[in-house]
């Protein structure tokens, strides 16, 4: 299978690591040179457009920050689905709003392509990756070898956008634990015990968790806008709820909220 990747964050290096791994044929586009440097010496093939790695590609992996940034590469004369091969698949695995991929959707069919959301988190099997995916069943399989050779489970939800709504769930739950558990950790602090004995404590007990990556003080942090994913994704479960008519004041949203302020002073992303 030929593959293409735009996007090399964090998660996205991850991704491509793994397809070269797999023995996939890979083409690679980024806005900065700088971040194709690391692939100088593997496999990997380098497109000098969005729409290069589409004519390369029966998939390609789109992982940036935004909708706005998906639709530059995807959309338009130089975009993605104007290069990409008929019958061709759009994989997005930037988190962004369920109704997005649908609208995305719509335009990879007047391309005569496919499109499925397929979200990615840590999960318990890393290095591989949680990847969940909404889409067509015919879309999925077509794209299920270049989703397989990272992910693990890689899970089939429903439409396009279902995907989306699983991550953006999965986000906003973390976000509130990290908010409880800040919480807790302040009160173990008034009552005179001191932090990160505390923390030791909690993360080795039946509380342990992902938040402990986030409330424990780091002193290294990562590049580019890894922790804002919290107030990002909350801030799009909040929207989903507004627009589905369900209240904003339920817990999880709540304490989603107050968590997103922890992480942004946290140290690296662990999703």
């Amino acid at each position: 299978m030929d593959v293409g990747f735009i996007g090399l964050g964090n998660m996205g290096r991850q991704i491509v690591d793994a397809q070269l791994a797999a023995g996939l044929n890979v083409t690679l586009w980024a806005r900065r040179p700088g971040s194709l440097e690391p692939y100088a010496d593997t496999a990997a093939l380098v497109a000098g457009s969005p729409k290069a790695v589409g004519a390369a590609s029966d998939v390609v992996g789109i992982c940036v920050w935004d909708e706005h940034d998906v639709d530059e590469v995807v959309l338009g004369d130089d975009g993605v689905l104007a290069g990409l091969r008929p019958g061709g698949v759009v994989a997005i695995h930037s988190t962004i709003a369920p109704g997005a991929c649908r609208r995305l959707e719509a335009a990879a069919a007047s391309y005569g392509c496919g499109l499925v959301d397929a979200p990615v988190s840590v999960g318990a099997n890393f290095p591989r990756l949680l990847v969940m995916v909404g889409g067509t069943a015919d879309t999925v399989t077509r794209c299920r070898p270049a989703l397989e050779a990272f992910g693990d489970p890689v899970l089939h939800l429903g439409p396009v956008g279902s995907g989306q709504i699983a991550k953006i769930v999965n986000n906003t739950l973390l976000a509130a634990q990290i908010g409880i558990a800040d919480s807790a950790v302040a009160l173990g602090e008034e009552l005179g015990l001191e932090r990160d004995a505390l923390i030791a404590t909690l993360s080795s007990g039946s509380s342990r968790g992902t938040w402990s990556a986030f409330v424990t003080p780091r002193s290294v942090t990562t590049g580019g806008r890894t922790m804002e994913w919290a107030r990002k994704d909350v801030g799009l479960a909040l929207g989903l709820a507004e627009e589905h008519g369900i209240a904003g004041d339920r817990p999880v949203l709540e304490m989603g909220a107050l968590g997103a302020d922890v992480v942004e002073g946290a140290g690296p992303n662990a999703d």
